[in-house]
């Protein structure tokens, strides 16, 4: 039970703190209003970041699992970027701000003693050590990258919220696998709180989490996945959460390409991601949200099984499985860039997020 503890603790706070958040919310006018890339068509209230931060947090606390790098660099960064994002979703941030705010945030982890220091070669698994400079500008390059991520990923209605547990998940089995388990208390707090924050944020959702809490579950992942994952001698231990995590990669990667294409800054919204694409084909805006869970949850399984077996085995199934899901994709025009050009796709406000 102890074991388990920090994920039942965090899915409890979770769902008792949601709902209150969302009162303080509609109370101070912390409200999202439909714009011209919205989904949805009625104001629906901010803040359920700052549940499941304190949800995820108080959990570790309670459960008695405060030791580390990655408990301090959750706390600390996950605070100060909780506070950015806050800031934005309240008052709009440049993204060069925005920005800032993230490096400050992968600095704050570096501080708190987490750093990718070796990377090891999957094939021969021979380690190679970096260079101090290296390790950090590539600590906070990994944070602000995840950040980015989860932020681009929160488009529909339980989208982000429940792709992070399937990586949380995912990362707690393959920390315990490749015997990390120094995080998996912080994996099972984030993946309880973003389950306790699901039934209010998936659609049609009461309460979004905001950049405030898109930012800081790509902070937690990026700790997690840098001190537990990263740093294992086992560098096929990394692959089943970057698996589980393909579909926002893979969309945040063809949305910087189809931008810089189109001759637009990377940070210019559109309304041209996969899950938009999704929609237009017909599915309706659970479908979409379903089918990119079912995906991420076979690419995590795929990566879990590659991670067991022999490299020899696990690394042309993980190639296989990869490259037929593309070939899928780009049958079905996900990855088209027919009609890149259309200015109305473009969203307004030069805001980095989908929604």
């Amino acid at each position: 039970m102890q074991q388990v503890l920090p994920f039942v603790a965090a899915f409890a706070l979770s769902l008792a703190l949601t709902p209150v958040m969302r009162w303080v919310a509609r109370r101070t006018g912390a409200v999202a209003y439909p714009n011209s890339r919205s989904v949805h068509r009625y104001p629906i209230p901010y803040l359920g970041g700052v549940a499941i931060f304190a949800a995820s947090v108080a959990a570790v606390v309670v459960s008695g699992f405060r030791d580390g790098p990655s408990w301090r660099a959750l706390l600390l960064g996950g605070l100060f970027i909780l506070v950015v994002g806050l800031i934005d979703d309240l008052i709009t941030l440049k993204p060069w701000q925005k920005l800032i705010g993230q490096v400050i945030s992968g600095a704050i982890v570096v501080a708190a003693g987490i750093r990718i220091s070796f990377i090891t070669n999957p094939v021969s698994g021979e380690i190679h050590l970096l260079p101090d400079w290296i390790a950090v500008g590539f600590t906070v390059f990994w944070v602000v990258s995840f950040e980015n991520l989860i932020n681009l990923s929160d488009g529909l209605d339980g989208l982000a919220a429940g792709v992070v547990g399937i990586a949380s998940t995912v990362m707690t089995l393959s920390a315990v696998r490749s015997g990390n388990a120094g995080v998996v208390p912080q994996a099972l707090a984030i993946a309880g709180a973003v389950a306790g924050f699901l039934p209010y944020n998936f659609h049609p959702a009461r309460i979004f989490m905001g950049d405030a809490g898109a930012m800081y579950l790509g902070l937690a992942l990026a700790c997690i996945s840098a001190e537990g994952l990263v740093k294992s001698t086992a560098a096929m231990a990394l692959l089943a959460p970057i698996l589980a995590l393909l579909v926002p990669i893979s969309d945040a990667a063809f949305a910087i390409v189809r931008r810089r294409l189109a001759g637009q800054p990377v940070s210019r919204a559109d309304h041209d991601h996969i899950h938009h694409r999704l929609l237009e084909m017909g599915l309706s805006h659970r479908q979409v949200v379903l089918l990119i869970y079912g995906v991420s949850v076979l690419l995590g399984g795929l990566g879990l099984f590659s991670s067991l077996v022999p490299v020899e085995m696990g690394a042309p199934a993980a190639i296989i499985g990869v490259s037929a899901l593309y070939l899928i994709c780009w049958r079905f025009g996900l990855f088209s860039l027919k009609g890149l050009y259309d200015k109305q796709k473009l969203g307004d406000k030069g805001r980095p997020s989908s929604r």
